[in-house]
Order: C-alpha cells, then sequence, then structure tokens
C-alpha cells in the first residue's frame, strides 16, 4: 500500500544533538503550539510542564523512551525521526489506512490509540475534560517495533470499547 499522501517523510536526525533537538521542537511547536492540532473537534493538548528543562514535557514524550536502569529519558531515534507524522495522523484519524479507537486500560480511565499499522507508528491520547469543554491530551506516540507490540495493539483493538 502506497504512503497516504498527508503523511510526510521521517526527519533526518544527523548532526549535533543539540541542533537536531532544536530542530524537533520546531516541528512540534509549528504542528502542536502555532497551529492547532484537532482529533475529532477536540483540540490536543500535551503536558508543557518544563521539568528541569528547556522544553515541554509532552515533547520529551514523544522523542524519547525511558531508560529502564537509571528511569531517565533518554533520545529514541526510532521515534524522534518520526515526529513530523505525529499531528497529521492525529488529524488524519479517519483516514482508511488509521486503525483509531478507545481502549479501557488497568488504571481504569479510556485512551484513544491512533495507529498508522501499515506505517508502524501510534499516537496515544487521552481525552479530558476542561472548563470549556472537552480536549484530547496527547499521552505519547512512538514508532511500532517487533511482533509482540503489534501483537498486543492488536488484542487492544480487539478489546477496545464501543460507544
Amino acid at each position: 500500500m502506497m504512503k497516504p499522501v498527508w503523511l510526510p517523510n521521517t526527519i533526518n536526525l544527523d548532526g549535533e544533538w543539540e541542533k537536531t533537538l532544536a530542530k524537533l521542537f520546531t516541528i512540534f511547536e509549528q504542528d502542536f503550539i502555532k497551529t492547532e492540532c484537532k482529533f475529532e473537534e477536540r483540540l490536543v493538548q500535551w503536558d508543557n510542564r518544563k521539568l528541569d528543562r528547556t522544553y515541554d514535557e509532552g515533547f520529551w514524550h514523544i522523542i524519547s523512551t525511558t531508560d529502564q536502569e537509571t528511569l531517565d529519558r533518554i533520545p529514541d531515534f526510532d521515534r524522534a525521526k518520526r515526529l513530523p507524522w505525529c499531528a497529521p495522523t492525529i488529524c488524519h484519524s479517519n483516514d482508511a489506512q488509521v486503525k483509531c479507537w478507545d481502549y479501557l486500560e488497568s488504571q481504569g480511565n479510556i485512551r484513544t490509540y491512533v495507529w498508522l499499522e501499515l506505517w508502524d507508528y501510534v499516537v496515544i491520547l487521552q481525552k479530558r475534560a476542561i472548563k470549556s469543554g472537552e480536549i484530547a491530551f496527547l499521552v505519547t506516540a512512538y514508532g511500532v517495533s517487533g511482533s509482540s507490540t503489534r501483537k498486543k495493539l492488536a488484542r487492544k483493538y480487539e478489546q477496545r470499547v464501543h460507544p
């Protein structure tokens, strides 16, 4: 199947990390801060706290992963190169190449999975009520690697919450 016309190219991460990080944040800023990214009429928001860093926590969650030994966030180059896919995948969640569903997590909250299955990329959102209505909170996004992750997502899709 052909790549959707709305899906941009991945980003080249070669070069000095600080410059690459600034380039990545420029994409995040354009797609989420300067432009209103929406999921089914809901404005997409993210964790905008800056915990001892220059950049928002929500930005870090879509370009990094947790080091299992130190529990620190460390760069995840596979995630980071796909950053340009995040907002378009959310905005085109009704496209035929995107699987989109709600799933009841073990903690009792419902999260929305937006899976670009053939391109191994998933965005996870959570609908939240705020004073002015409802938003879609950007939890994370990542490249899907390995058959176990694909099986886990397929199982969650099979066990999805039906409206």
